[in-house]
């Protein structure tokens, strides 16, 4: 799966909500996004002028004269786009799906969605369970080497993270 421009799909995604200014979409990653994913305004700012000139989104016309302030507010055609890649099928073509795109759209899909949602996770299985196996080769290595302690560690603490999410992956296909 080629990579996406996760930051587009996370605004368009934020928008689909409400219509927000560029200040609010950076609040909004600093109180619900920080845990996975951030965005600095060095980023969100030209994201949100490509998305403009694309015809993604729109500026919501002030209220007030003469305002600086710029609302936002997602297109019928952004919101075509963010609703066609949300639910893009997983062919069998696609044998990995990385960690951005997999959070992005896992943030975006409601239980009603479990016929996107289940394919999703297991395909995210199968994609940590390569992680794990290549991660167990690479400790194996690093620990005959104890001036690399460091990078054991890091290791291990990687290890133990793509095992948490798969406990929670496998607890979840189960449940449904």
């Amino acid at each position: 799966m080629a990579r996406t421009n996760t930051l587009q799909y996370m605004i368009l995604g934020l928008l689909t909500r409400q219509e927000m200014t560029g200040y609010d979409i950076k609040q909004t990653f600093d109180k619900e996004k920080a845990e996975f994913w951030s965005a600095p305004f060095s980023q969100i700012y030209p994201e949100l002028s490509r998305l403009l000139k694309k015809e993604l989104i729109e500026l919501v016309p002030d209220k007030v004269e003469n305002s600086r302030k710029k609302t936002y507010r997602i297109s019928s055609q952004g919101l075509k786009l963010f609703n066609d890649w949300l639910k893009i099928p997983l062919t069998p073509e696609i044998t990995k799906l990385n960690n951005d795109d997999f959070v992005l759209r896992l943030h975006f899909l409601g239980k009603e969605d479990q016929d996107i949602l289940q394919p999703l996770m297991i395909l995210r299985k199968k994609t940590i369970n390569v992680e794990l196996a290549q991660l167990e080769l690479e400790l194996v290595e690093v620990v005959q080497h104890p001036e690399q302690y460091g990078r054991e560690l890091i290791i291990k603490k990687e290890l133990a993270n793509k095992k948490a999410d798969l406990k929670i992956l496998n607890s979840a296909i189960k449940r449904n």
